[in-house]
C-alpha cells in the first residue's frame, strides 16, 4: 500500500555535514576493461576508443571495435518507465526498455538491436557524427554520417559492409551496388557473420535491402544523462564482484533480469580481446555475463557522523554511548531519513529461481540494526514522493526490503519513534548489478592502477510522473510553467505526463536543489513528435542560475526532416559551478510546429560538490592458480589521485574490489 505524504519536510537538505568519499574512482591498465576511471563519460570512452585515430572512418571503426567488446545481444533490459507497468525482459516492450546509455554501461552491457543502437548514439555523436537507427528485415541497424554520406554501421550483428573503394557502406550504398555485400576486409568484422543461424540470414537481409523499399529512418532514440558517480558516507563500504556467484553459487545469484541464473551470452566479442573475423572463423565465442555490487552503510549513532546519510530528520535527535544510542531529546517523536544512489540497478535473488522482476525476490537490499522500543520503518522507492509503512521493528531486527526497492538505483528509508525508543545500531545492505564490462580489472604481470576522489555526489531529480500533480509537482516550479502546458500524468494508457495545448511552444520548469554547491546539471526529457516532422519543431532544454531572470542553453532536439520515429530524447550537461548555487532550474521547451506535443518523461541530476576526501582503504582480489592473492592500498586523507601497482602473476582471474570509508 502506497501512501502520499507532504514532501515540505524530505527537502531538507541536510549540508556541511559530510565527509566520508565523493566520487571515488578506479582506473587499471587493462587494455580493455580498465573501469569506470577510464569510462566514466561517454566522451571519455569516446577518447578512449579513438586515440591515436586520424581520419573520420578510422575513428568510427575504432568506436565500433569497442563497442563490441562492451555489449552483448539479448534481451533488453527493462525497469519502471510506466506507472502501473512492471518490468519483464522476457517481453520486449519498447516503453519500459532503458534507452540511458550512461545506465547501460554501468548496469547492463546487453539488450536487443534497436537498443543497442539506441545507447550508441551519444557516443556517435560525442565523436562528431550524425547517427540514426535504420529499420531492416527482422532486425534494427544503425547509419552515422560522416564525409558528406552515411555509413551502416551494425554492433549488435557484428558486421561491416565496404564498398569498393574500402570505404564502409550505407543503405544507399549497398542498394546501389548489392555485391559490396562480398566485399572482404578482414580481420575487421563483416557480413555474412557467423553467429549460429544468422550467417545466411544477414546476407540474406542486405540483399533484400539491395532491392530498394522503405527502411525507416529514426532519429534521438538513446541519450546519456545519469550520472555514472558513487558517493561513499563515512562508515560505508563499496565492494565489487567479478563472479555472479559470490553469494553461494547458481540459486543464491543476485541480479535484475528475466532469465534463470541471470543475463548471460556465450556468442559474443565480450572478454575476448581485439574483434577479428576471417572468413566464417572468428573470436566471437565469449562468455559474457555479470557482476554484482555490494554497498553496506553503518551509519555511527555515536556521533554527529549518522547526518551525512541523512536527507531528511526531526531537529530533536540526539546521539550518546549509552542505549539507546541515537534517540530523542526530552523522549519526544523523533525521525530520521537515510537514503542510497548510485549508478548501479538495485538487484534481487528470485524466490522462483528465474524472475526477480515480476516475482518476489530478496537479498537485494535489507535493513537491519538494534532497535529500542518500537521504532517504525518505511521505505520510498521514488526519492520520497510516495512511501510504504513496513511496520515496526524492535529488538534485534532484519528486514529485507529487497521488493521494494528493486529495479531502482536508490531508496529512502525513514525511521520514526517516540518516547523512550531509539536505535542503537543500523545498517543498511545494498546488492546492484554490475555490468561485467565497468569491472576494472588487473592484467597479468603487475597491474598499474589509478585512484581518484572528484568530491563530488549526485541529488537525483526523478518525478513520478505516475502520481497525481500534488505529488510529481514537487520538483515543479510551477509558477513558470506557460499556461498553455497542463499536467496530465502518465499512465500505462497515456503516454504524457505534461500536454501542451494550442498551437504556440510551451515549457515546463523543474529545480534541482542539492546539499552542496552544483558543479553540474545533467537533464534528459522524451517528447513525441509527428511523423513526418513540421519544419518549425523546437524542442530544447535551458538552464537558470538565478532563479528563471536569464537562461543558458543546455541541448537542443535536431529533427531531421526524414526523421520517422514518433518520439525522442533530448538530452545534456551544464556547468554551472561559476554561479555557487545550491538550486538550479532547468526549463523543458515544447513545440511540435503547431502539432500536438507533450513531455513524456524526464530525469534531472544536481552534481554538486562534497568536502576533501576521508581516507580510504582499497583491497584489490584476484586469484592465481586458484589462490586467492589480495593487495592493500591505504589512500591518505584529501587524496584526489594516486597511483599503484597491483603485483599481479602471470595467469590471473578477478576476484573483487573494496573500497572502506573508515
Amino acid at each position: 500500500m502506497h501512501r502520499v505524504i507532504a514532501f515540505c519536510s524530505l527537502l531538507l537538505l541536510v549540508g556541511g555535514l559530510q565527509a566520508g568519499v565523493g566520487d571515488p574512482t578506479i582506473e587499471t591498465a587493462h587494455p580493455q576493461y580498465p573501469g569506470e576511471g577510464a569510462f566514466q563519460t561517454v566522451e571519455q570512452c569516446v577518447a578512449y576508443a579513438a586515440k591515436d585515430q586520424k581520419t573520420d572512418q578510422d575513428k568510427a571503426i575504432a568506436m565500433f571495435l569497442w563497442l563490441l567488446t562492451h555489449q552483448f545481444h539479448l534481451m533488453s533490459p527493462q525497469e519502471h518507465c510506466v506507472p502501473g507497468k512492471t518490468p519483464n525482459s522476457g517481453k520486449d516492450d519498447q516503453e519500459m526498455i532503458v534507452y540511458d546509455a550512461n545506465r547501460a554501461r554501468f548496469s547492463y552491457g546487453y539488450g536487443l538491436c534497436g537498443t543497442v543502437h539506441a545507447w550508441n548514439e551519444p557516443y556517435w555523436k560525442a565523436l562528431g557524427f550524425n547517427a540514426r537507427r535504420r529499420a531492416f528485415p527482422g532486425h534494427t541497424n544503425s547509419e552515422i554520417e560522416y564525409g558528406g554520406t552515411w555509413h551502416a554501421f551494425d554492433t549488435d550483428m557484428a558486421g561491416l559492409v565496404f564498398r569498393k573503394d574500402g570505404i564502409v557502406a550505407g543503405y544507399e550504398d549497398i542498394i546501389k551496388d548489392p555485391k559490396s555485400i562480398e566485399n572482404d576486409r578482414g580481420p575487421l568484422p563483416r557480413y555474412p557473420f557467423a553467429w549460429p543461424g544468422d550467417f545466411q540470414a544477414m546476407k540474406d537481409g542486405w540483399n533484400q535491402v539491395a532491392k530498394g523499399g522503405k527502411w525507416f529512418k529514426m532519429y534521438n532514440a538513446g541519450y546519456a544523462a545519469q550520472p555514472g558517480i558513487v558517493q561513499l558516507r563515512s562508515g560505508e563500504t563499496f565492494t565489487r564482484y567479478f563472479d555472479r556467484d559470490h553469494f553461494g553459487g547458481p540459486a543464491q545469484r543476485r541480479y535484475w533480469y528475466h532469465q534463470k541464473g541471470g543475463p548471460f551470452r556465450d556468442w559474443t566479442f565480450v572478454n575476448m580481446g581485439m574483434p577479428e573475423h576471417f572468413g566464417a572463423k572468428s573470436n566471437s565465442r565469449g562468455n559474457a555475463s555479470y557482476c554484482n555490487g555490494e554497498f553496506i552503510y553503518r551509519p555511527s549513532l555515536t556521533s554527529n557522523g549518522f547526518r551525512e546519510g541523512a536527507v531528511a530528520l526531526s531537529d530533536n535527535l540526539k546521539t550518546q554511548e549509552a542505549s539507546p544510542r541515537l534517540h530523542a531529546i526530552s523522549g519526544g517523536e523523533a525521525s530520521i531519513t537515510f537514503q542510497h544512489f548510485s549508478p548501479y540497478v538495485i538487484a534481487g535473488m528470485p524466490v522462483d529461481g528465474v524472475n526477480p522482476m515480476g516475482g518476489k525476490a530478496t537479498g537485494g537490499f535489507v535493513v537491519s540494526g538494534q532497535a529500542v522500543g518500537n521504532v517504525g520503518l518505511e521505505i520510498s522507492a521514488d526519492q520520497g514522493q510516495t512511501w510504504q509503512n513496513m511496520g515496526e521493528v524492535t529488538g534485534k531486527f532484519e528486514k529485507d526490503l529487497t521488493d521494494q526497492a528493486k529495479g531502482r538505483y536508490g531508496w529512502q528509508v525513514r525511521l520514526r519513534w517516540k518516547g523512550q525508543a531509539g536505535l542503537d545500531l543500523l545498517q543498511f545492505t545494498t546488492i546492484t548489478q554490475v555490468a561485467q564490462t565497468i569491472y576494472p580489472r588487473l592484467k597479468a604481470d603487475g597491474c598499474d592502477v589509478t585512484y581518484r576522489a572528484a568530491s563530488r555526489a549526485v541529488t537525483p531529480v526523478l518525478p513520478n510522473f505516475g502520481q497525481a500533480e500534488a505529488v510529481a509537482g514537487v520538483y515543479e516550479e510551477k509558477s513558470q510553467r506557460s499556461p498553455n502546458v497542463v499536467y496530465v500524468g502518465r499512465s500505462e494508457k497515456q503516454r504524457f505526463a505534461y500536454q501542451l495545448q494550442g498551437p504556440k511552444p510551451g515549457w515546463v520548469v523543474f529545480k534541482v536543489n542539492a546539499p552542496g554547491d552544483l558543479l553540474q546539471v545533467a537533464a534528459a526529457a522524451r517528447f513525441n513528435v509527428r511523423v513526418p516532422p513540421p519544419d518549425n519543431t523546437d524542442f530544447r532544454l535551458e538552464t537558470s542560475t538565478d532563479n528563471g531572470k536569464t537562461w543558458q542553453p543546455l541541448s537542443k532536439a535536431v529533427i531531421p526532416s526524414d526523421n520517422e520515429y514518433s518520439s525522442g530524447w533530448m538530452y545534456g550537461t551544464a556547468d554551472v559551478a561559476k554561479a555557487k548555487q545550491k538550486t538550479v532550474l532547468v526549463k523543458v521547451h515544447l513545440f511540435g510546429g503547431g502539432t500536438q506535443a507533450g513531455l513524456m518523461a524526464g530525469e534531472f541530476y544536481g552534481i554538486h560538490a562534497t568536502p576533501p576526501p576521508s581516507p580510504v582503504k582499497l583491497t584489490y582480489a584476484w586469484k592465481e592458480g586458484g589462490a586467492l592473492k589480495t593487495h592493500v592500498e591505504n589512500i591518505p586523507a584529501n587524496t584526489a589521485e594516486k597511483k599503484f601497482t597491483v603485483p599481479t602473476g602471470k595467469q590471473i582471474v578477478d576476484e573483487y574490489i573494496r573500497l572502506e570509508a573508515p
